[in-house]
Order: C-alpha cells, then structure tokens, then sequence
C-alpha cells in the first residue's frame, strides 16, 4: 500500500486568513464603540459649556447714557433714573415682566416693584418702583434683538440720591446673568443729568 503525501500549507494559509477576518471585524467593531462614545461626550461637553456660556452671560444691556431726572418738587435730589436696555449680541429674549429690579446705595438695598406690569406707562412710577416708559414699537415685554426698551427708576425716600451719591441698579432677569448699572450722581444738578 501506498501512502499518499498530504500537502497542508494551503489549510494553513486559509486559518491565518480567517484569523485575519476575525480580528480585523473585532477592530472595526470596537473601533465604532470609541467613536460613537467620543462624540456622545463631545456632544455632552458642548451642551454644559452652551449652559453656561447662557446662565454666565448677561443677556441685557444698557444702550446709551443713563439720565437722573430732577423734578422741580425737590431739586436738591435726582427724583427718578431713566435708562435704555437692549438685548446683548446673541442674546435670548428677555421678559420684562419677570425682570427683578435691586438699588442699592453705600446705606441701604431695595428690591424694586414694577407698575404697570404688561403694559407701559410715560408717567414716573411711585416711591420705589420702576416701570417702563417706552417699547420702541414692541408690541408686549418681551424684549427681542432690535429692540429698545426705556426703564424709569424712582428710588425709594430711603435712598435720597442728592450729589456725589453713587449708587448701582442691577437688572435680574429670568434667565441668564445680571446686569449692574452702577453711576454717580454730578455735584451740580440740572433738570435733565448725565450720570457718570
């Protein structure tokens, strides 16, 4: 009997090619896990800096000069404040209504109310509130991008602000941060006063 001579190089060769496969499918499937983890994480990372990029930066500010108004009752103080607030580059839209309104001076701190809440009102607000005077063709107080709201302070008696008084109003909106307005009242007092 004859023996017959087994050639095995080319089994050999197919097990290294199917091994190959193996690996190369393994690598392919793990490499997708570490892709789609990495932009799972960089899609979270972008969203907590989005938060707080929206949460640390202020969302109003003060357009033009603030006016300290002298009434012709009690010309040795500023009798109301008068400011312009806009929307920040980018910013989101603020409702006014919500808007949380603090005047402090170097004696005393105040929370403000608001008159005329959902509408507006040329006439100065009471003792200790504020209101807006003007919309600038806004339709409801919600301020948007192009669009110019005017605020008018009167402080309260507890806060007298007679000259060289410095004083800060800082605006509380509902989402975003605050902004301070903080100003000096001119030794000479006018009718109509540009603080500084």
């Amino acid at each position: 009997m004859s023996m017959k001579n087994r050639n095995e190089d080319g089994f050999t060769g197919l097990e290294a090619a199917i091994v190959l496969i193996a690996f190369v499918v393994v690598a392919a499937v793990f490499s997708y896990v570490v892709l789609g983890a990495g932009f799972f994480t960089t899609q979270k990372s972008q969203q907590v800096v989005h938060a707080g990029v929206t949460q640390a930066a202020s969302n109003i500010v003060v357009k033009g000069e603030v006016y300290g108004l002298n009434s012709t009752a009690n010309p040795a103080n500023i009798s109301q404040i008068r400011f312009d607030i806009g929307l920040a580059a980018g910013g989101l839209p603020v409702d006014i209504d919500k808007l949380a309104i603090v005047m402090s001076t170097g004696a005393n701190v105040a929370t403000l109310g608001q008159e005329n809440s959902g509408s507006f009102s040329a006439t100065a607000p009471g003792q200790g509130n504020w209101t807006v005077v003007s919309r600038n063709g806004a339709s409801s107080n919600l301020l948007q991008s192009d669009q110019i709201f005017t605020i008018m302070v009167t402080p309260p008696n507890s806060q007298p602000l007679v000259p060289r008084t410095v004083f800060n109003i800082e605006l509380k909106p509902e989402q975003g941060a605050s902004l301070g307005i903080m100003r000096t009242i001119p030794a000479g007092l006018n009718q109509v006063n540009l603080l500084y």
